[in-house]
């Protein structure tokens, strides 16, 4: 996010929106071109009702794409964050290239290619102009471009997570942080998920209620219906986002338990060689030996014991029990809260 509020690298246009403060550029991308295609449909095929002009898919998919437009420039700007934090790591201090790449229009074209055939498999598009009218063809494509935009600026910020594992790091001393420096990694993969988690509450939210709008009639709102396949849905959601969030850092966790396998190979050895010398003396005792000889060694060990173990509560997963308990809340309160509201309003009007 630039200091000026203007669109980043990530916005999906050129041209004249650059210029213009970001809330308004992503207003713009995100309602009238949605808006325009929506009326157009209608004018071709007018067959549900001035009421759905109104209040439409359109209307849904334009609010999710303008949730997608500042989660981008939210992702960007963690991003680069991360990419300076990264920078203080480096021993020459230089640009390790964790930021948000510029958006390649040719790549988005070919992710979105490819979610217009998966939707297409999926649910296919009626082969009748007015079938396809209907089914507002014209806004679900453009709002599968926009999302296709999301999921390259998602994608490249989680594989450049992934690929921060090979960076020239310098460590910090496990003595100083359990994560060796690297929880930041962890923290944004988890404001990463966050970004994500709205994909289960629109799930639940369709699920739980209806809104119809007529005119004349006004808005008609009912709950929706909810099925046991649709608490699958919503777990398999969760379990997507717990994928997510890990994914990234598996880099990083490879790096982790490298950094404490050679930690554990040098204090190991010594720990070994301190042990089997007081066995020894113990074996052979000797009254005359000096006490103060004894007491070195018991110390030393103590010394060596504590060290190792020290070494062996270095983190593996570069995030603790907080950025676990965020995460669930995030992901999974979500959702649960909603299923749960859906039940206690079937139990207390008694449908």
């Amino acid at each position: 996010m630039k200091s000026d509020g203007h669109a980043p690298n990530t916005f999906p246009v050129g041209g004249f929106l650059r210029t213009l403060p970001f809330w308004l550029g992503a207003v713009i991308v995100s309602f009238v071109p949605t808006k325009i295609l929506s009326t157009i449909e209608y004018v071709l095929v007018p067959s549900q009702g001035f009421g759905s002009l109104i209040l439409d898919e359109a209307l849904v998919f334009s609010l999710i794409m303008l949730y997608f437009l500042y989660s981008m420039r939210y992702i960007a700007t963690r991003m680069d964050r991360l990419s300076e934090y990264a920078k203080g790591m480096s021993p020459e201090n230089t640009a390790l290239g964790l930021r948000t790449p510029p958006i390649r229009l040719s790549r988005v074209l070919i992710v979105w290619i490819i979610l217009l055939v998966v939707i297409n498999l999926v649910s296919p598009i009626p082969l009748s102009f007015e079938g396809a009218v209907s089914n507002h063809v014209l806004v679900f494509a453009y709002f599968f471009l926009i999302l296709a935009f999301f999921l390259w600026t998602y994608g490249s910020s989680m594989l450049a997570i992934y690929r921060a594992g090979k960076l020239p790091f310098q460590l910090k001393p496990f003595t100083e942080d359990r994560t060796l420096g690297l929880k930041p990694f962890g923290t944004v993969s988890m404001r990463l998920v966050s970004v994500y988690a709205i994909f289960p509450i629109i799930v639940t939210f369709l699920q739980l209620i209806t809104i119809n709008v007529e005119v004349p009639g006004g808005v008609t709102v009912g709950l929706g219906s909810f099925r046991a396949s649709d608490l699958i849905i919503l777990g398999g959601l969760i379990l997507v986002g717990v994928i997510l969030f890990l994914i990234p850092l598996l880099g990083i966790h490879r790096r982790l338990q490298e950094a404490r396998r050679q930690e554990l190979s040098w204090i190991t050895p010594r720990y070994t060689n301190l042990v089997q010398r007081l066995k020894d003396r113990m074996t052979h005792s000797d009254q005359s030996e000096n006490a103060n000889e004894k007491d070195a060694l018991a110390s030393e060990i103590s010394i060596v014991r504590q060290i190792e173990s020290d070494i062996h509560r270095i983190q593996t997963w570069p995030f603790d029990l907080g950025v676990i308990t965020r995460l669930a809340t995030v992901l999974v309160l979500p959702p649960v809260l909603g299923v749960v509201a859906r039940i206690m309003i079937l139990i207390f009007l008694r449908i």
